[in-house]
């Protein structure tokens, strides 16, 4: 499978499901510029996909996240100077907190539809303009995920900022298109990363999950997330755009359980 461009820009890509798509696009013949908070776990990705892969990985840490627009001007730098203009751009960077609608901080609300919501639109004109300006063509794809379609309890910001992200790409993809820009969401369910470790989220979930996935395991891999970013960034996709695809192993189809409650009760 050949990808529209051997320069891309993946965002949230120092761990978990961002790395793992960073991996399979440099496998599949990219150059990656691997963006991030935390300036040791972008380095140390880009050091280790270079390892690992043909090509070139280049670590560019944020000053705050991908909210602000001069690190997301200073990533589309580096990458056009070091890699060539980026063709590819996966908005994966994202955060959550866990509280009921009625005690979640302001504050808490403010910086999830920041991070989840203003950086993807941040990064999109950015991109979409210096591709315009050159005239080229390029792929977007939002990284969402479930609960876009199914809302848990506890998770009124997050589930907001990932609904407003699927009708934000498709705005994107009917204004972009003229320009030969495609714009595709993918929209993953529970996944096995380092944060969903750190919270307990399968630990404690698993059964729930388990009981509402078609497919029958509680969880998926970043791998599993990343070869449908690939596809999605060739040209065997072409014709696609404003699409959102779930990998969630059927997840959708019944729902999620409260996450809140589950968690409430294990935490007694």
């Amino acid at each position: 499978m050949k990808l529209i461009s051997n320069s891309a820009i993946v965002t949230g890509a120092g761990q978990g499901i961002g790395r793992g798509i960073a991996e399979r696009l440099m496998r599949d013949g990219a150059n990656v510029l691997v963006f991030g908070r935390t300036q040791a776990k972008v380095e140390e990705a880009a050091s280790d996909l270079n390892r690992l892969f043909e090509g070139r990985a280049r670590a560019v840490p944020c000053a705050g996240d991908v909210s602000r627009a001069e690190d997301v001007a200073r990533a589309m730098d580096v990458a056009t100077r070091e890699l060539g203009l980026p063709g590819i751009l996966v908005n994966n960077a994202g955060t959550a907190t866990l509280a009921p609608m009625l005690e979640l901080p302001d504050a808490d609300f403010d910086h999830v539809l920041a991070v989840n919501l203003r950086g993807p639109f941040l990064f999109m004109k950015a991109f979409a303009r210096a591709l315009v300006q050159a005239q080229k063509p390029g792929v977007v794809v939002n990284i969402s995920s479930l609960n876009q379609l199914s809302v848990t309890d506890g998770l009124a910001h997050y589930c907001a900022s990932k609904a407003g992200l699927a009708n934000l790409s498709k705005v994107a993809a009917a204004e972009l298109g003229r320009h030969g820009i495609r714009v595709n969401v993918v929209a993953p369910g529970v996944i096995d990363t380092p944060l969903a470790e750190s919270v307990g989220l399968i630990e404690i979930m698993g059964g729930e999950f388990l009981a509402r996935t078609p497919l029958g395991k509680p969880c998926g891999k970043p791998a599993d997330v990343a070869g449908v970013v690939s596809f999605l960034c060739g040209e065997d996709a072409a014709w696609i755009t404003g699409e959102t695809i779930s990998v969630d192993g059927g997840n959708h189809i019944r729902g999620l359980h409260s996450y809140w409650d589950t968690m409430r009760a294990a935490a007694k």
